[in-house]
């Protein structure tokens, strides 16, 4: 166990020899305000040092991370929010490869299949996990990956489960509206 403020210098002044043992002098009540006062300090600082680690980090100290990149995922577990933050940060300004643009996603909590037409400047993202985010997180989502990816590039984000055409039919969109998109049947069916 640790010694209390108060012990420790108890302990070094007495072992001076010019302050008494005594526990109901002046001096010794002194010691124990300042030793109340520094058990306050040391929590703090002790709190400082767990939540600026992203490892042991279990409120403020993740809150602040992710207040950075927007919102603070409380839909997801302490372990999750860490490993997010944690793979957030190994990214850099040159991961536009398409295993730095799988990393990015990652570091949501995005599971996606990442497809690219170079030469339409498109990048069409379907999320194979997006039965697991609600409306305002794909809000979130989809406005971090717009922030990410390319200025130059078109990015489509899709949550539905591949097939999904009733999802389509749902927004009473005419097909001339689709069309329009230039989309093939495989673009509609993987990536609206």
């Amino acid at each position: 166990m640790m010694k209390s403020a108060w012990q420790n210098m108890t302990e070094k002044l007495h072992s001076l020899g010019i302050y008494s043992n005594r526990t109901d002098t002046v001096i010794d009540k002194e010691l124990r305000t300042y030793g109340t006062a520094l058990a306050d300090v040391t929590t703090t600082a002790d709190s400082l040092l767990r939540e600026i680690i992203t490892d042991t980090a279990t409120d403020y100290g993740l809150s602040l991370r992710e207040k950075l990149w927007g919102v603070v995922r409380s839909d997801v577990s302490l372990e999750e929010r860490r490993e997010n933050i944690r793979k957030r940060m190994t990214i850099n300004a040159n991961d536009f490869t398409l295993e730095g643009m799988t990393a990015f996603l990652s570091s949501l909590g995005i599971e996606a299949e990442i497809t690219e037409v170079n030469d339409q400047y498109r990048i069409y993202i379907h999320v194979t996990n997006g039965e697991n985010f609600s409306i305002p997180i794909r809000k979130y989502l989809t406005q971090q990956i717009n922030e990410y990816f390319p200025a130059h590039c078109m990015v489509f984000t899709d949550y539905r489960t591949n097939g999904d055409w009733d999802s389509l039919d749902a927004r009473r969109i005419l097909f001339g509206v689709y069309d329009s998109y230039h989309y093939t049947w495989d673009d509609l069916e993987n990536f609206e």
